[in-house]
């Protein structure tokens, strides 16, 4: 009973293949806080790209505006909606890299996976008893501490650069009012560096823990995990007829090279050892095809059609068989009776040779 108990409890990591069929249902990581801290420091980087023509560009539109109410000349819808444009061109690039940011902290925090049950319509979903629970779970108690955590942590940052600055908000009364807009701007951008560390930092803690109550949400048990293994392991059948076929394959690669063979010695129905020896590559015989019974014949016959040696070597030939397999140079205590054997083909070959002249 005990076993049964402990087989059925939650205690084993998830399987790939449980990520895998969890994202597919639309069930990912979720981090409120990564795109947060990922288009501050976004639109942190584009403002200090961008920030010496935003200054040019609101020094001419405060002068312009100065200019328009001193006058009674300019049409004020004019000016306006001239105003309007040129704000949405200016900000265009800022507006790019927060969607470009904004994208791509998406693919960060839970992959590049489309998952069209994410957005199909679920009447549960609309339970107002699931909701009040949710509203009471883990996950809304930790989204809580991390909201609280983010406002005392940023009104802490804010409070003190602010306060740290005071003399040069009191200096600018002296300034011309390009320095005033400069000072703002670098006044400016240290507060939102500070800010946008503090918020790289607290994105960072609450993506790890979001990542941790992800994966201790599709935890497995034993039995589960012993079920999933059962799925995708393949009967003794299909194994079997898997192992039939790769040895069919390595038959017919194997009789492909016994014409390239300088001998097969045999025992002399049994076993069969196709040999080839190059001085010039080769530090040792190679067998270049080995089989008994029916594959012994094989080979038999390959070698009849295409001319190569036949010895008849009953010890040695079980010897070879034994000890070296396909692609594999003989071993050496087995050299000097191959030597022998090689040194009858080449002079038989000789003498045919001589015959023939």
């Amino acid at each position: 009973m005990a076993d049964e108990q402990s087989a059925q409890e939650r205690t084993e990591e998830p399987t790939p293949e449980r990520l895998r069929k969890a994202r597919e249902e639309g069930q990912f990581p979720q981090s409120q806080e990564v795109p947060s801290a990922m288009i501050i420091i976004g639109m942190l980087i584009g403002l200090g790209l961008c920030s010496r023509m935003l200054l040019d560009w609101f020094i001419q539109t405060t002068r312009q505006s100065l200019m328009t109410a001193a006058s009674t000349t300019h049409d004020l819808t004019g000016v306006l909606v001239s105003c309007g444009i040129s704000s949405l061109v200016i900000c265009l690039p800022l507006l790019i890299i927060a969607a470009v940011v904004s994208v791509f902290s998406s693919i960060t925090v839970a992959g590049l996976y489309y998952s069209p049950k994410a957005v199909e319509l679920k009447v549960s979903r609309l339970n107002p008893a699931k909701g009040l629970k949710e509203m009471f779970s883990m996950k809304s108690g930790a989204q809580i501490i991390t909201v609280l955590t983010k406002i005392v942590v940023l009104s802490t940052i804010v409070y003190y650069y602010t306060a740290s600055k005071m003399g040069d908000y009191l200096a600018l009364r002296y300034s011309s009012p390009r320095e005033v807009t400069g000072q703002m701007a670098v006044i400016a951008m240290g507060l939102l560096v500070r800010v946008a560390i503090a918020m790289s930092a607290i994105a960072g803690v609450e993506y790890l823990y979001q990542r941790h109550a992800w994966k201790k949400r599709l935890r497995m048990s034993r039995q589960d995990v012993k079920q999933e293994r059962k799925q995708y392991e393949l009967s003794p059948e299909i194994r079997s007829r898997i192992r039939s076929i790769q040895m069919a394959l390595t038959r017919r690669r194997m009789l492909k090279d016994v014409p390239t063979a300088d001998v097969v010695i045999v025992n002399p129905t049994h076993v069969a050892v196709a040999l080839k020896y190059d001085a010039a590559s080769m530090q040792a015989p190679m067998v270049m095809a080995r089989g008994a019974d029916l594959i012994c014949e094989k080979i038999k016959e390959v070698a009849r059609a295409h001319d190569v040696p036949i010895v008849e070597k009953p010890e040695l030939a079980r010897s070879l068989y034994a000890a070296a397999d396909v692609g594999q140079a003989i071993p050496e205590n087995l050299f000097l009776a191959v030597a022998e054997v090689l040194a009858m083909i080449y002079r038989m070959r000789k003498r045919q040779k001589g015959l023939l002249k």
